[in-house]
Protein backbone atom coordinates (compact mmCIF):
# COMPACT_ATOMS: atom_id res chain seq x y z
CA UNK A 1 0.00 0.00 0.00
CA UNK A 2 1.32 3.36 -0.99
CA UNK A 3 0.10 6.89 0.70
CA UNK A 4 1.33 10.15 -0.37
CA UNK A 5 0.50 13.09 1.89
CA UNK A 6 1.12 16.17 0.56
CA UNK A 7 2.09 18.89 3.07
CA UNK A 8 1.95 22.43 1.07
CA UNK A 9 -1.32 21.37 0.89
CA UNK A 10 -2.25 20.64 4.40
CA UNK A 11 -0.33 22.94 6.54
CA UNK A 12 -2.90 22.67 9.82
CA UNK A 13 -1.66 18.88 9.75
CA UNK A 14 1.31 19.92 12.16
CA UNK A 15 -1.25 21.36 14.67
CA UNK A 16 -2.80 17.77 14.70
CA UNK A 17 0.16 16.18 14.64
CA UNK A 18 1.82 17.92 17.82
CA UNK A 19 -1.78 17.63 19.84
CA UNK A 20 -1.80 13.64 19.27
CA UNK A 21 2.25 13.25 20.33
CA UNK A 22 1.12 15.63 23.66
CA UNK A 23 -1.64 13.33 24.68
CA UNK A 24 -0.12 10.62 23.84
CA UNK A 25 3.41 11.03 25.20
CA UNK A 26 4.30 14.38 27.05
CA UNK A 27 1.13 14.99 28.63
CA UNK A 28 2.61 16.53 31.65
CA UNK A 29 5.76 17.89 30.13
CA UNK A 30 2.92 20.36 27.68
CA UNK A 31 0.80 21.05 30.86
CA UNK A 32 4.21 22.04 32.52
CA UNK A 33 4.96 24.61 29.64
CA UNK A 34 1.76 25.64 29.44
CA UNK A 35 1.53 26.94 33.06
CA UNK A 36 5.06 28.59 32.66
CA UNK A 37 3.77 30.65 29.80
CA UNK A 38 0.77 31.60 32.27
CA UNK A 39 2.65 32.48 34.81
CA UNK A 40 5.09 34.53 32.59
CA UNK A 41 2.54 36.00 30.53
CA UNK A 42 0.16 37.60 33.72
CA UNK A 43 3.81 38.23 35.02
CA UNK A 44 4.45 40.19 32.15
CA UNK A 45 1.54 42.00 31.74
CA UNK A 46 1.57 42.80 35.43
CA UNK A 47 4.71 43.96 35.65
CA UNK A 48 4.51 46.50 32.48
CA UNK A 49 1.11 47.92 33.96
CA UNK A 50 3.05 48.45 37.57
CA UNK A 51 6.06 50.30 35.33
CA UNK A 52 3.27 52.06 33.51
CA UNK A 53 1.18 53.13 36.58
CA UNK A 54 4.00 54.35 38.38
CA UNK A 55 5.25 56.62 36.12
CA UNK A 56 8.46 54.14 35.10
CA UNK A 57 10.26 54.32 31.62
CA UNK A 58 7.51 53.84 29.17
CA UNK A 59 9.37 51.78 26.72
CA UNK A 60 10.33 49.30 29.55
CA UNK A 61 6.28 48.88 30.06
CA UNK A 62 5.40 48.75 26.57
CA UNK A 63 8.30 45.56 26.48
CA UNK A 64 7.06 43.93 29.66
CA UNK A 65 3.38 44.27 28.61
CA UNK A 66 4.28 42.70 24.60
CA UNK A 67 6.31 39.94 26.46
CA UNK A 68 3.81 38.92 28.81
CA UNK A 69 1.15 38.62 25.75
CA UNK A 70 3.61 36.75 24.22
CA UNK A 71 3.83 34.67 26.81
CA UNK A 72 -0.40 34.16 27.80
CA UNK A 73 -1.10 34.26 23.74
CA UNK A 74 1.79 30.70 23.48
CA UNK A 75 -0.17 29.65 26.67
CA UNK A 76 -3.68 29.48 25.09
CA UNK A 77 -2.83 28.48 21.76
CA UNK A 78 0.19 25.82 21.97
CA UNK A 79 -0.42 23.54 20.00
CA UNK A 80 -1.63 25.96 17.12
CA UNK A 81 1.26 27.95 17.47
CA UNK A 82 3.62 24.73 17.02
CA UNK A 83 1.82 23.71 14.12
CA UNK A 84 2.09 27.32 12.66
CA UNK A 85 5.81 27.09 13.42
CA UNK A 86 6.57 23.23 12.35
CA UNK A 87 4.59 24.23 9.29
CA UNK A 88 6.49 27.03 8.42
CA UNK A 89 9.76 25.20 8.57
CA UNK A 90 8.63 21.96 6.85
CA UNK A 91 6.95 23.37 3.88
CA UNK A 92 10.48 25.54 3.13
CA UNK A 93 12.05 21.89 2.31
CA UNK A 94 9.28 19.13 2.19
CA UNK A 95 6.29 19.12 -0.27
CA UNK A 96 5.12 15.53 -0.76
CA UNK A 97 5.51 12.39 1.30
CA UNK A 98 5.45 9.16 0.26
CA UNK A 99 4.84 6.04 2.54
CA UNK A 100 5.02 2.68 1.09
CA UNK A 101 3.78 -0.09 3.07
CA UNK A 102 5.36 -3.64 2.45
CA UNK A 103 5.54 -6.72 4.21
CA UNK A 104 8.16 -5.77 6.92
CA UNK A 105 9.08 -2.12 6.40
CA UNK A 106 7.50 1.32 6.29
CA UNK A 107 9.44 3.22 3.63
CA UNK A 108 9.33 6.72 3.70
CA UNK A 109 10.33 8.83 0.73
CA UNK A 110 10.38 12.71 0.95
CA UNK A 111 12.94 15.52 -0.79
CA UNK A 112 14.96 15.17 2.24
CA UNK A 113 15.45 11.40 3.28
CA UNK A 114 14.30 7.73 2.24
CA UNK A 115 13.86 6.14 5.43
CA UNK A 116 12.89 1.77 6.17
CA UNK A 117 11.51 1.33 9.59
CA UNK A 118 10.49 -2.05 10.89
CA UNK A 119 7.09 -2.34 12.23
CA UNK A 120 8.49 -3.23 15.45
CA UNK A 121 10.54 -0.21 16.16
CA UNK A 122 7.90 2.52 16.00
CA UNK A 123 7.21 4.01 19.78
CA UNK A 124 3.18 4.66 19.11
CA UNK A 125 0.73 4.17 16.07
CA UNK A 126 -2.48 7.09 16.31
CA UNK A 127 -5.55 8.45 15.43
CA UNK A 128 -7.10 11.87 14.84
CA UNK A 129 -9.95 13.00 13.18
CA UNK A 130 -7.78 14.39 9.94
CA UNK A 131 -4.49 12.29 10.58
CA UNK A 132 -2.84 9.15 11.59
CA UNK A 133 0.72 10.06 13.57
CA UNK A 134 3.29 6.69 13.48
CA UNK A 135 5.99 7.71 16.28
CA UNK A 136 9.23 6.47 16.00
CA UNK A 137 10.36 8.11 19.21
CA UNK A 138 8.79 10.08 21.35
CA UNK A 139 10.34 13.26 19.36
CA UNK A 140 9.70 11.80 15.88
CA UNK A 141 7.24 10.90 13.71
CA UNK A 142 4.92 10.91 10.56
CA UNK A 143 2.15 12.20 9.82
CA UNK A 144 -0.63 11.02 7.08
CA UNK A 145 -3.27 12.93 6.25
CA UNK A 146 -6.35 11.01 6.00
CA UNK A 147 -7.77 13.59 3.51
CA UNK A 148 -4.95 11.89 1.37
CA UNK A 149 -7.38 8.53 1.59
CA UNK A 150 -10.28 7.61 0.23
CA UNK A 151 -12.86 5.68 2.19
CA UNK A 152 -11.66 2.47 1.38
CA UNK A 153 -8.21 3.39 2.17
CA UNK A 154 -8.63 4.42 5.55
CA UNK A 155 -10.15 1.45 6.67
CA UNK A 156 -7.09 -1.00 5.30
CA UNK A 157 -4.57 1.26 6.72
CA UNK A 158 -6.56 1.02 9.96
CA UNK A 159 -6.23 -3.33 9.23
CA UNK A 160 -2.78 -2.77 8.67
CA UNK A 161 -1.86 -1.28 11.43
CA UNK A 162 -3.24 -3.85 13.65
CA UNK A 163 -1.78 -6.53 11.75
CA UNK A 164 1.78 -5.14 11.39
CA UNK A 165 2.65 -3.28 14.52
CA UNK A 166 3.20 -4.02 17.76
CA UNK A 167 1.85 -1.12 19.25
CA UNK A 168 -1.56 -0.89 19.19
CA UNK A 169 -3.94 1.74 17.25
CA UNK A 170 -5.05 3.94 19.95
CA UNK A 171 -8.00 6.89 18.93
CA UNK A 172 -8.01 10.50 20.02
CA UNK A 173 -10.84 12.81 19.36
CA UNK A 174 -8.68 16.13 17.96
Amino acid sequence: MTILTDYKKHKALMKDFHHVVALAVRKRRVLAQRIFYSIFGFLGIAAGILVLAIGGNMAIGLVGIAAGIFFAVRALFYYAYLGFMSGRLMAKQIDTVRYTFDKENVIIDDALEHCEHPYHVFHGIYEARRVFVLLVTTRIGYVIAKSDLSEGETEQLRALFKEKFEQPLVYFDV
